[in-house]
């Protein structure tokens, strides 16, 4: 400690030393986000051109696009959190999911309600309630054309 002071302070030359390194990192770093962001800005161009395109070409509404593309990085987000689970945690996490009916908002979650539904039209309701489970087990597990395949055939 009496190393790093000099008499009541601090060493002013080793102060300025360090205070001087500081200042050059944080400058270098300034640089190097300018020239990250100069780069991204030429990103964001070419993204805009491609949307544009899509609406003129295609006539796809860019809102929509643009809406799909963000529900796409957040449903990424989404599994690589549940991903980031160990295997416990990850059923927990299907089960609560489960429970609380997240699964039905989906497109493929309302179609397996649906499609248990009507297939219980004529049988009991325990029998409804678990092809309906079956259902959206299927699609909370497992993955893209597995989940769609195993959550139909499990309605048919």
């Amino acid at each position: 400690m009496a190393a790093a002071q000099h008499g009541n302070g601090f060493d002013p030359k080793r102060t300025k030393e360090c205070v001087d390194r500081i200042e050059a990192l944080a400058a270098k770093k300034q640089s190097l986000h300018m020239t990250y962001m100069a780069e991204c800005a030429a990103i964001n161009e070419d993204i805009g051109d491609v949307y544009q395109e899509a609406k003129d070409a295609w006539h796809i509404p860019k809102k929509a696009l643009r809406t799909v593309i963000k529900a796409r990085a957040t449903e990424r987000k989404l599994l690589a959190m549940r991903e980031d689970l160990d295997l416990i945690d990850r059923e927990s996490f299907d089960q609560i999911r489960h429970s609380l009916g997240d699964l039905a908002d989906t497109p493929l979650g309302s179609a397996a309600l649906n499609g248990a539904e009507e297939a219980a039209e004529g049988k009991g309701s325990r029998q409804s309630r678990k092809q309906r489970d079956a259902a959206l087990d299927a699609v909370s597990t497992g993955n893209g054309a597995e989940k769609l395949a195993t959550g139909i055939s499990k309605l048919n």
